[in-house]
């Protein structure tokens, strides 16, 4: 882990050559402020992670996929740790956006807020540098990264001011850093890439545009066509449309070819209006975009047709997806420059290659498409209020950036499927259902998983609050579905969830039972308390000293499972698990806990074990107990651990106690 004072040690080389003068020359104004000149090295140094991530004092080592350095900042008042953010290279986060000569490799940091924190240039290979050297080194470039918020544009000229003469590698930047910080913040901080405003409007469009066919948007003109009639009888036929917003995009072409286009849009600075041309005809693959041209009356510049720069052209890919699909063989972009109002009409033309015929249609957005290019919103203001409203709400935020972060679900699944199993058994009350279910518990919960309950997630709750149960989701489950089943039929949990008990099932199935020794009735009758003693002096000594933590004494069943601890705590293991031969279920009986916390809770469980009148002279029931909790027709519901035993028993008898009357008398003696 690197923190802020040992980073100070390696800043003061850099300081030192800076002050003697070896940099690269970034000259800057009396009073303008100057960023530390680029290394040329993805060598990441521990100091340039502050620099991007300022809030920080503290980072660990880099992790994850996509990896990143998470960074920490420590309350001096509470020393409260918490996430400052991440800081990751660009080249780590792919697809990586190139720049005019190569990829730039920066390094970049975002907040939980999901805005960046800074970004530093790291390398680059721009032929610009040639002439201007370390050009990129500005200050007033990359101070605009610092504070923004993610879910910007980051368009050239309209959101980021770029460098004169340097759109490209200023827009592979800024793209860059977008798409990267998305894809980090999505992946560590919850952040959600859909926005439920913008997915309403594309889903407001798509319904208005629907309603029409291809023929009648040819006839009110939402589509223009010209035809390019070719000497020998073959034609290029062109379908004109406006394409200026994304909802339009989607519905047109599709979520991925708009994506093209609007990239090309936003690094063209010339302009951003976009018109759609689907290509087809017998003569399609003749298309030559350069003989595309326009013309506008009311432009000053455009007094005659202006063909098409590379520039201001993008291919969008097969007219296969959308509502162009089927009327060209494929489809690009015209970006339109600024000069050009495309709200008024325009003249697209097309003059073929060895002709002097330029053919030529007028096009204007209407209806739907001449309100979005006027700024007209689709969705009233009540609506987008409605909907952000919605999207604000508890639930919502819960279920979009749940406490525990990303859902583990192989381990949910694993879980939910041991503790369907515990209930089936519990339910069927067979033998077979109930050792199936103890021997996976075993091997689950104890060995695989080593989730298993103690009660050290009580005193983690009440040091820590609810936020540590919800921070965890499969412990979350867990204790959910253990303090149901407890209110309703008592310790469940006991019976076929807890490892330790299942251990101690075990040890009592495998034991000669010549080994064990029955507890005189007095004795059980006290030393049953001892558990409930232990449970108010770890509760106790919590709430007296947060800081200090007795619970791994009382608590065996951690070093038998994750087979370590200190020599103490393997001597009070073997202790227990030697008592346990000699007494079924003896660390249940008189040891635990958290047993003595659910034995607390089972008291108001509704659905007890049922008795039956011969139960006030039989006792082969109590004689069976691994706890002790029964007394001929009286169960100590605190004591019961809901092992089935005696219910089998019933069960097994009709629904009446059908025991031998010999042995009903012989066991009362």
């Amino acid at each position: 882990m690197m923190t802020r004072q040992s980073a100070s040690v390696l800043l003061i080389p850099s300081l030192v050559v800076f002050l003697c003068g070896f940099v690269s020359p970034v000259s800057a104004q009396p009073g303008e402020a100057v960023v530390p000149p680029t290394p040329f090295s993805t060598d990441v140094q521990s100091e340039w992670l502050y620099e991007v991530l300022p809030s920080a004092d503290e980072f660990e080592e880099k992790q994850g996929d996509p990896p990143a350095w998470p960074g920490y900042h420590t309350n001096p008042e509470t020393l409260e740790r918490t996430l400052a953010g991440y800081v990751f290279l660009s080249a780590d986060v792919p697809p990586v956006e190139g720049g005019y000569s190569a990829p730039i490799d920066t390094l970049i940091g975002v907040d939980p807020e999901y805005r960046l924190t800074g970004l530093k240039i790291l390398d680059y290979n721009e032929t610009y540098r040639r002439t201007k050297g370390d050009f990129l080194a500005d200050y007033g470039l990359l101070s605009q990264f610092r504070g923004k918020p993610i879910r910007d544009d980051f368009q050239i000229s309209r959101d980021i001011d770029g460098l004169s003469g340097s759109t490209v590698s200023v827009f592979a930047i800024a793209r860059g850093a977008r798409n990267a910080a998305r894809r980090i913040a999505e992946t560590y901080l919850g952040y959600d890439p859909t926005d439920p405003v913008q997915e309403a409007r594309e889903a407001r469009i798509s319904d208005a545009l629907s309603q029409y066919s291809w023929e009648q948007m040819l006839d009110n003109g939402i589509v223009r066509q010209l035809e390019v009639p070719l000497p020998d009888r073959r034609n290029l036929v062109f379908s004109f449309t406006y394409l200026g917003h994304p909802g339009l995009g989607a519905f047109w072409i599709g979520d991925a070819a708009y994506a093209l286009a609007e990239r090309a849009a936003s690094a063209y600075l010339a302009g951003d209006e976009m018109v759609l041309v689907a290509v087809g005809g017998s003569a399609a693959a003749e298309f030559r975009p350069e003989q595309l041209q326009f013309f506008q009356d009311n432009d000053r510049f455009l007094s005659w047709f202006r063909r098409l720069t590379p520039e201001s052209y993008v291919p969008v890919g097969n007219a296969d997806a959308g509502m162009i699909e089927g009327h060209g063989d494929f489809a690009g972009a015209i970006i339109l420059p600024d000069s050009v109002d495309i709200t008024s009409p325009i003249t697209l033309g097309y003059r073929h290659l060895g002709t002097s015929d330029r053919r030529t249609v007028e096009f204007q957005p209407v209806g739907l498409g001449l309100r979005l290019a006027q700024g007209e919103d689709v969705l009233s203001e009540e609506e987008i209020a409605a909907i952000l409203r919605a999207e604000n709400s508890w639930l919502r935020r819960f279920l979009k950036q749940p406490p525990w972060g990303v859902t583990p679900w192989g381990k949910v699944v694993a879980l939910a499927l041991v503790l369907s199993l515990a209930t089936a058994a519990f339910l069927r009350k067979q033998a077979r259902w109930r050792w199936a279910a103890l021997a996976v518990t075993v091997a689950y919960l104890g060995y695989i998983d080593g989730g298993f309950l103690s009660i050290s997630q009580v005193i983690n709750t009440i040091n820590q609050g609810p936020d540590f149960l919800l921070s965890n989701l499969p412990l979350l489950l867990f204790v959910i579905f253990t303090a149901v089943t407890t209110l309703i039929w008592g310790r469940v949990f006991c019976s076929a969830l807890c490892p330790f008990g299942a251990v101690q099932e075990f040890i009592t199935r495998f034991t000669p039972k010549h080994w064990r020794h029955q507890v005189s009735q007095s004795i059980h009758d006290k030393a049953l308390y001892l558990k409930y003693l232990i449970l108010a002096l770890i509760i106790g000594t919590t709430l007296a000293a947060s800081n200090v933590a007795i619970f791994q004494y009382f608590e065996p069943f951690g070093t038998f499972f994750f087979l370590k601890g200190a020599l103490v705590l393997w001597v009070i293991l073997f202790a227990t698990l030697a008592a346990c031969f000699i007494v079924p279920r003896f660390y249940c009986r008189y040891l635990c806990p958290l047993g003595a916390l659910l034995g607390v809770v089972s008291l108001v469980s509704p659905l007890r074990i049922r008795r039956v009148p011969q139960c006030t002279v039989c006792i082969v029931c109590e004689r069976s107990c691994p706890t002790g909790a029964i007394r001929r027709e009286k169960i100590d519901f605190k004591e019961c651990v809901r092992c089935d035993i005696c219910e089998i028993k019933l069960i097994d008898q009709a629904g009446a106690c059908g025991h031998d009357m010999t042995r009903i008398i012989a066991s009362s003696k």
